[in-house]
Parts: structure tokens; sequence; C-alpha cells
């Protein structure tokens, strides 16, 4: 039977991610832990980029804590092409050290004899140091090296691989690295920390400030609860008033000064009398237009159709417009819209309902 192995074809991360960095430090190559949370590389979502990184997406997907990391694989034909290199490059690194594999593991970087190299050189005789204030203590200073970018340049050349160019960016001082998901945690812990050392004065002024913030949100859902439930009471014209004296009614017709504010309309018929009508149609509600050309009444929202005297003619309107009590003080018109008269009633014939003069 042929031998086979799994590699990887697809990689995803499901909810529920903790942002602990794990997974970058095992595959950086396929996972950028970001601010809040983690995510897949472009260059991953291809299955040719993780068949040959299929041993570290498996150990970051072993080490997460939440079990979150999922990933596909498919089974392939012959032997893992990685099988056997972590011998080959303890092998290796033993061989160079000219010693035993204990003793090239402790082995530290090798520093090659001769001079520096020129490009090197310039880059670090170009930096210069500056100080800046510490943010943890009031008086501390630190210093660091600093080279301008045209050094850089200079010491890598234009075709330096990205990685080259980030690691000569940070070790020259002139980026810093983007602060750890370590450090933001150890941040807010000092940031709690401080918080529980407040003094006993501190502690009663949050106190009174918390209480405060409550009583004013009761008093403001009190508040808006009282206004729910007290009714609103709108302010209604009075029921009599005076509308005028008999000579501001000298013609026949229709008089609307007091349309808008008293929902009166004040007729002097042909045959001399006075008459206040209401302003309301019978049929729903709405307010009639007087059309002096018509000689007639219509309302603008159903049709109805009433005559100088308020009788109806046409239209939904079941029956006339209602009348108000009008009577005379002296020289003055008074209406009293307490006291209505019907005409299908028979109630226009009533006294009050009309004054002769």
């Amino acid at each position: 039977m042929a031998e086979t192995h799994q590699e990887v074809v697809k990689v995803w991360i499901a909810p529920g991610c903790i942002v602990c960095d794990a997974c970058e430090t095992d595959s950086p190559e396929v996972f950028d832990v970001q601010e809040e949370t983690c995510i897949i590389r472009p260059d991953a979502l291809k299955p040719e980029f993780t068949k040959p990184l299929t041993p570290s997406i498996i150990v970051a997907a072993e080490g997460c804590p939440v079990d979150v990391i999922k990933f596909e694989t498919v089974e392939v034909e012959g032997p893992e092409p990685w099988a056997g290199q972590e011998e080959e490059a303890a092998a290796a690194g033993a061989a160079s050290g000219g010693g035993g594999g204990a003793a090239a593991a402790t082995k530290g970087p090798v520093i090659p004899d001769g001079p520096p190299d020129p490009k090197w050189a310039g880059l670090l005789a170009n930096a210069r140091t500056h100080g800046s204030r510490s943010v943890e203590t009031e008086h501390a200073q630190t210093l660091a090296a600093r080279a301008p970018a045209e050094a850089i340049t200079a010491a890598l050349g234009t075709d330096a691989p990205p990685d080259a160019q980030s690691a000569a960016m940070l070790g020259s001082g002139y980026t810093r690295p983007s602060e750890s998901v370590a450090d933001r945690i150890r941040q807010r812990a000092g940031v709690l920390a401080s918080a529980a050392n407040m003094t006993r004065r501190q502690f009663s002024a949050a106190i009174a400030i918390a209480w405060g913030a409550m009583l004013a949100t009761f008093a403001t859902a009190g508040a808006a609860f009282q206004s729910f439930l007290v009714p609103k009471v709108t302010k209604e014209p009075p029921s009599t008033f005076r509308a005028g004296k008999i000579s501001d009614y000298p013609e026949p017709g229709v008089y609307e000064q007091f349309k808008g504010s008293q929902q009166v309309w004040i007729i002097r018929e042909p045959d001399g009398k006075i008459v206040a009508l209401s302003t309301i149609c019978t049929h729903l509600g709405c307010i009639p237009n007087w059309l002096s050309a018509d000689g007639k009444f219509k309302c603008p929202c159903h049709g109805s159709g009433f005559y100088m005297t308020g009788v109806n003619f046409e239209g939904p309107a079941p029956r006339p417009l209602e009348r108000f009590k009008i009577s005379l003080d002296g020289e003055f018109l008074v209406v009293d819209k307490s006291k209505k008269f019907r005409q299908e009633l028979g109630q226009w014939e009533l006294p009050g309902a009309a004054l002769a003069v």
C-alpha cells in the first residue's frame, strides 16, 4: 500500500478568538494578530501556500487555548516532504559547531572576523541619539539611536527583501515596533491597579458622583412617567365671546374674522337676521371654505356643500351646519358656543338661534 500524508489546504478562525498571540508565534506566515482579533494572511488563503506550512498550522491549532483555529486537509500520496527536517537542522548545527548537538544548541551567534562592512559602518555613523521622557516615571530619560531613511536605503540597496528592510528600520531606531498584545494587557492591569490604590477621599467622591448620576436618572424617569400619566390639556378659547358691534356687519354676506380664532362665521342673511354658524363640517369634522363666487361653503375633505344659511345640499354631509346662540349686550354681539341649535331638530326657530335687527 502506497504511503500517504495529510496536507492543509484551508485554514480559518472561528468566532471566539481572545487575541492571545500564540498562533502568530507558532505560524507567523499564516496568522496575523491585530488589535481586537486575529485574521488569516491573504497569501494563506491559497492551498499552494498552506500545504508546505502544514506542521506549523497544526501546532498553532493544537496550542490555541480556545480552540478556534480550524483547518481542512487532503490526503496526498508519498511521504511527508517536511519529514526529517528537524534532524537535518540539528545535524547541520552540530557540524558547523565542530562539537556535539548540545554544544551547537547552546552556541550564540557567530561574529565574523575582520573589519566591519562599510555599508553598515556608514549606517551607524549616520545614526543620531535622542532623548525621550519615559511614560512611567516623571524624570527618567532614555536614549535611542535613530538613522535617517537615506542611510538605511544606501546600506540595504533597492533590491533588499522586505524583511531585511523592516529589520534595519527597527534596529536603527527609525521605526518602532507595534505594541504587542501582552504589553497592552500589562498596561490595562496597571490602570486597574492604580484605580484600586485610590485614597479614601477619592473613593468617597466617586461614590458621591455615582449616587448623583443615579438620582438624576431616577428624577428624569419620574418626570417622564408623571408626564405620561397627567393628561395633556390643550388651551381652548372661551365658550362666550364678543363678536363686535352690529355696525360691523352692514351688508348681507359671510364674515370670516372669527373663523380661525373661534371657529365661527358671522352671517348676515338677506332678510337682515344675524346668525353665528359653526365652521365644523357635519360629515367628519373638516373646515369648509366659503366660495363667494359660487355663494356656498365647500368642504375640501370630501366635497360636502352648504348654502350660506348652512343648509347642506351636496356631498356626504348628513345634516346642516350647527348654529350657536347669539344675543345683544348693548350694541355688541355676544356668541355663546356652549349652546347649539340644530336645524334637523327644529331648533333654528328657537330664541337665540338668530338675531333679528
